[in-house]
């Protein structure tokens, strides 16, 4: 039975295609979703009401050089002596997508963005993904805002969450910031001073999650570049830098002061949980690397350390990579749960995604319980059962969208990656 004719398997422009086909990518919005979203304007006064104005402090956001989205920003400011005010900036996705309608309705039936050489398939149409929930420099934004108070050992006292109205003021890149902190060309004096007091914050915050525990897994990010007909132009392996760092450090600390605060509400969370690693295939990875002639795992009865010991081995790059993929493999799959079981790879508990709800709906379901928060909403009573349900389906996507990108990329010669954290 003839199901859909894509195009001749022999041109690649067709490639993005067969594989969304393949994995039933949803690649067209229906006509109702899109005219929903573009029923929206820009924020109005009326949108405005009742939110915190940070529009007048510096906030901007750091992204890869060809970010269509952006949807986290960050901002800090000095509130006394050794204690700083971090601005963790997340846009408000669900003052647009409410439940009930068609547009939520879209967002769960995909679950995330997937990410294909040739572009991206979409969680949500681009009237907002690249528009109004884009926290683009120059315009008013509307946001959901983790504000922590940190010292300056980085030391975290206190946190709250607003509704916010910012407005970024400048568009960074990951090299930009790292050619400014590593002594190449400064950004602005504001800027500069801002991105080096969260360097400095976040490296801190970095040194004390590995003494717990935590696991430093390189997993480069390699991108194939295609043209407008779908062939190769280049492959390219984008570097691990420092300032990727910086941001990883604060959206972690964003999901888990929302994890804290959603442990002790109780209100029908999502929880990211990463299980420990099965004993067989920590065995079978130690055996691997004695093949291989590569160090080994060591004491496997403390598989935290055991890990973080075998990573920290200074080897040369290519082997490098081979150790952290292979221990990568050992490990189980982190997955979306209505119960926390806790976060092995982070070595923490509490643990969930807030950062992307963009691109990710179960980002968006937390943001609808700190809205309740915020508002000071009755928590609902939340069926477990349900939240069960919408976990296994997220986690599904999840693994779609992954395959997906993957097998994509795979065509092209290469593989994906893709970012926990964020």
């Amino acid at each position: 039975m003839l199901v859909e004719v894509l195009g001749a398997d022999d041109r690649p422009e067709w490639d993005d295609s067969i594989v969304a086909s393949q994995f039933r990518l949803r690649q067209h919005f229906p006509q109702s979703v899109l005219e929903e979203a573009e029923a929206f304007s820009e924020p109005a006064a009326e949108d405005l009401e009742g939110r915190l104005d940070l529009r007048e402090q510096l906030v901007f956001t750091i992204d890869p050089e060809d970010a269509r989205d952006h949807d986290d920003a960050l901002s800090i400011r000095r509130v006394g002596a050794h204690r700083w005010e971090v601005g963790i900036h997340i846009a408000d996705v669900s003052h647009y997508v409410r439940p009930g309608t068609a547009l939520d309705a879209e967002a769960r039936e995909r679950g995330t963005s997937c990410y294909l050489p040739g572009g991206v398939v979409p969680m949500l149409p681009e009237r907002l993904s690249a528009d109004l929930c884009s926290l683009r420099d120059g315009v008013d934004r509307l946001a959901l805002s983790a504000l922590v108070l940190l010292d300056d050992d980085a030391v975290l006292h206190e946190y709250r969450f607003a509704a916010t109205v910012i407005r970024s003021r400048a568009k960074l890149s990951y090299e930009r910031v790292e050619d400014a902190l590593k002594g190449g060309e400064a950004l602005p004096h504001a800027q500069q001073q801002a991105v080096e007091h969260l360097m400095t914050l976040a490296r801190r915050m970095r040194e004390r999650r590995f003494a717990v525990g935590a696991l430093a897994i390189e997993s480069p990010e390699v991108k194939a570049r295609v043209d407008a007909s779908g062939n190769t132009i280049a492959i390219e392996r984008r570097p691990h830098l420092e300032s990727h760092e910086l941001v990883e450090e604060f959206m972690l600390l964003a999901n888990r002061c929302v994890g804290e605060a959603g442990a002790v509400r109780g209100s029908g969370m999502l929880w990211r949980v990463h299980e420990p690693p099965a004993t067989h295939k920590l065995a079978e990875l130690d055996e691997m690397l004695r093949v291989l002639g590569l160090p080994r795992l060591g004491n496997a009865g403390e598989p935290h350390r055991a890990l973080q010991a075998l990573l920290a081995i200074p080897l040369d790059p290519a082997r490098k990579r081979l150790v952290h993929r292979l221990a990568l493999r050992s490990l189980t799959r982190a997955r979306y749960c209505e119960r926390d079981l806790g976060h092995f790879g982070l070595a923490t508990r509490e643990y969930l995604h807030f950062t992307s709800p963009i691109r990710r709906y179960p980002d968006l379901h937390v943001h609808r319980r700190v809205r309740e928060w915020i508002l000071g909403a009755r928590d609902g009573a939340w069926d477990p059962v349900a939240n069960a349900e919408l976990a296994a389906q997220c986690s599904g996507r999840e693994q779609d969208a992954t395959d997906a990108g993957t097998r994509g990329c795979a065509g092209q010669g290469t593989a994906a990656s893709g970012n926990e954290t964020r």
